[in-house]
Order: C-alpha cells, then sequence, then structure tokens
C-alpha cells in the first residue's frame, strides 16, 4: 500500500469521524422545546452510534476489500461511522419527541411528566421546581392596612381565589402573626400577590392588602397559566446512569415555550 493511499484513507476516516462522533456543543441560549431537543444537542448518543458504526463498517469493510484489507479497513470505518451517527439520531428522535411532549405537558399544566421508549430502552421525566404568573411585584407599589406587614416583593398571584374552607387572615405570612380577620368557606376574593416562599397570599379587598392567607386553604378560582416555570429533565437508559439538567422555561410573545440552560 503506497503511502499517498494510506494518507488519503486516514484523512477520510478523520474527517467523518470527526463529523458523525464529535460532542455537541452545550446548549447556550434561549430555544424552542423543539431545538432543546434536536440531534445535535445529543452529545453521547450521536457519538456511541458513531462508534458502533465505525466498527462494525470496518469489518465489513475488511471483508470486501480483497486486494487492499488496510485501506478495505479504513474506508469501511469511515462509512460506518457516517452510518452510525445518523442510526444515532434516527434512535434519538423516538424518543426526543416523546421528551418533548412530556416536557411540553409539564410546562403547561405544572405536573411532573415521565416518559419510556421500549425500542430503546431510554426513559426520563420531567419535574417543575417552581412556576412564575408573571413578572414580580413591587411590595411598594402595594397599599396595606393598617397593621398587616409589607413585603420587599411578592410572586405574581394571577387573579381571583377561592377559599377551601374557613380561613385566618394574618397580620404577616407566619402562622405566629397576630389573626387580623378571615375568609369564609366558599367565599372568593382577590389575591395581591404570592409570598416569596409560596405559602402565604396577601388577600386583597378595595385595593388594600387586609392579611395573609395560608396557600394551602385557598385555590384559584380559574386556570391558571405559568408564564415562567423551573423544570429538571432526567433521561436514563443506554447502558449509563441517570443524568439531569435543570432549564427555565419562559412563554414568548407568541406564546410559545423558550428554554434556557439553568
Amino acid at each position: 500500500m503506497t503511502t499517498r493511499k494510506l494518507s488519503a484513507a486516514l484523512a477520510l476516516v478523520a474527517t467523518v469521524g470527526s463529523l458523525a462522533a464529535a460532542p455537541a456543543p452545550a446548549l447556550a441560549q434561549s430555544r424552542g422545546l423543539g431545538g432543546l431537543f434536536a440531534c445535535e444537542g445529543s452529545g453521547g448518543k450521536q457519538e456511541g452510534g458513531a462508534l458502533i458504526g465505525a466498527a462494525a463498517g470496518a469489518l465489513l469493510g475488511n471483508k470486501v476489500s480483497k486486494k487492499n484489507k488496510t485501506i478495505g479497513t479504513l474506508v469501511g470505518a469511515a462509512a460506518g461511522a457516517a452510518a452510525g451517527g445518523y442510526i444515532g439520531c434516527r434512535m434519538q428522535s423516538t424518543d426526543a419527541n416523546m421528551a418533548e411532549q412530556a416536557t411540553k405537558k409539564a410546562l403547561e399544566t405544572g405536573v411532573a411528566q415521565t416518559w419510556s421508549n421500549s425500542r430503546t430502552g431510554n426513559s426520563g421525566r420531567i419535574d417543575v421546581v417552581s412556576s412564575s404568573y408573571g413578572p414580580p411585584i413591587d411590595g411598594r407599589s402595594l397599599r396595606y392596612a393598617q397593621g398587616v406587614q409589607s413585603l420587599p416583593s411578592f410572586e405574581a398571584s394571577g387573579g381571583a381565589y377561592v377559599a377551601n374552607s374557613t380561613a385566618n387572615l394574618r397580620a404577616g405570612p407566619s402562622t405566629s402573626a397576630k389573626v387580623v380577620g378571615k375568609v369564609a368557606a366558599g367565599e372568593t376574593f382577590d389575591v395581591l400577590g404570592v409570598a416569596p416562599t409560596g405559602t402565604w397570599a396577601l388577600v386583597g379587598r378595595s385595593g388594600y392588602g387586609v392579611g395573609y392567607a395560608s396557600s394551602s386553604l385557598i385555590r384559584p378560582t380559574g386556570q391558571q397559566v405559568a408564564s415562567c416555570r423551573v423544570i429538571t429533565a432526567s433521561v436514563a437508559g443506554g447502558g449509563q446512569g441517570t443524568s439531569s439538567q435543570r432549564y427555565s422555561a419562559c412563554k414568548d410573545n407568541r406564546g410559545e415555550w423558550q428554554v434556557t440552560q439553568a
């Protein structure tokens, strides 16, 4: 075998291998759900497919090339790497479709979702860590009834609420704070904001915050649509341990979820 032929074959292997097996860049900017689960975001799966394909291609090339087994092996490996990378993406796409649908449902409902693909042996879970229903509210912009504690900021509340049962209104967001009023079971009222802990809501009457009700005793009267959520996506399978990544997701002006790595 000539040096020129060997160099050409090695160059071919290097070129195809780098295209098929190179790890993808990490998520660096906001993108839609489809972009989050695109093939270029696969990293290890695509690389694994390329390496397996390279091994199979090398074996096939060695058997087919009768005159020069060395160059046959090298070219076979290059072709196998390309095919393996392609198959890796195709196999990943089924997982990606399931993961994307589970993520979308988790973002819309605020409830954890799971997915599983019996063909690939992979599975995953999307957990909702936190949600917000608009930008934070400046506590200084609110008015408070006498004796009711003000807070620097509140989470957006989502509007009208109803009491599940009779609930005390307290002067501050704590069970140790003084009781300053009540809301009756079935009573509807406005919530001006939710304390940053998420466990107390500032009840409003006539534009004033009149006391804090425990979030466990009240509920929104209508469906709340979150504008932002923080989620954790976990994936297991493929002979590897479970890997997890946290993401922040917010709706854009078209109502589409845009995701960034947290």
